[in-house]
């Protein structure tokens, strides 16, 4: 007769097994989590965490450096593009305001100097008118209309003669009147210019025998040698200008 004592000793063998079982996997498990395989894959998620909390952040200023530098080459590059543009339209002028912006910008683009220079001799070249000035006048009448931030070129040959006689004190000649004085911005007796603006003359400039100019306000130019309006002169000076005028008269 079989009792139920039996029973504790027939389930040892199934006891061990459950053991077994649960040390094996035990041993797995612990394998598993120690594995390059895990920590890496834990290292590659930490990164994104990071790589995220950066992205909240905003780029760094080293990208932001970098983003800029792109951004103004293919500024500078579509800039020399309409460059291109207006002077196969034979738009020298505006041609020359956009490389002015890309020397602005960037001034050691490679080339632009000489392509500006280039440009700026054709502008200079441009417009040639000749006029003689009659010292005897004074201010008189306008060489020519000149624009303003526009330069022009002037070249004068000649000499006149001059009979002025009067009390000089012992502080010199007064120049204060342009109207009426020889003024101190040149040598008594060279030639001098101005730019007349809506009837406002501007500052009085030497030209001696010539000079590149560029004016600051549209207007009027005028000429004359710098002497006192009581002075009298006589003789002829040969102008050549050229550049951005306009001709008012060919002989004053």
């Amino acid at each position: 007769m079989t009792t139920s004592l039996e029973t504790p000793h027939a389930s040892v063998p199934l006891r061990r097994r459950l053991i077994m079982m649960l040390i094996t996997a035990g041993v797995a498990i612990s394998v598993l989590l120690t594995s390059p395989a895990v920590f890496a894959q834990g290292s590659r998620s930490k990164d994104k965490e990071k790589d995220k909390e950066k992205d909240k952040d905003g780029p760094n200023s080293q990208q932001l450096e970098i983003r800029m530098t792109k951004a103004e080459e293919m500024l500078l590059q579509e800039y020399m593009e309409v460059a291109k543009e207006y002077l196969k339209k034979g738009e020298k002028e505006e041609a020359l305001t956009v490389l002015k912006r890309v020397e602005h910008i960037n001034p050691k683009v490679e080339g632009l100097k000489q392509e500006m220079d280039r440009i700026g001799e054709e502008l200079m070249q441009e417009n040639e008118a000749k006029v003689e000035l009659d010292v005897s006048k004074g201010w008189g009448n306008p060489i020519c209309e000149v624009s303003e931030g526009k330069a022009f070129r002037l070249a004068a040959t000649g000499e006149y003669k001059m009979i002025y006689s009067t009390t000089i004190p012992l502080t010199g000649l007064p120049t204060k009147d342009p109207a009426a004085d020889h003024v101190s911005v040149g040598p008594f007796g060279a030639l001098i210019g101005v730019v007349v603006t809506d009837g406002k003359p501007g500052d009085p400039f030497v030209v001696n025998a010539g000079l590149e100019h560029t004016p600051k306000k549209s207007g009027l130019l005028f000429l004359r040698v710098n002497v006192p309006a009581a002075a009298k002169c006589t003789g002829d000076i040969k102008l050549q200008l050229s550049g951005a005028i306009t001709s008012v008269a060919k002989k004053r």
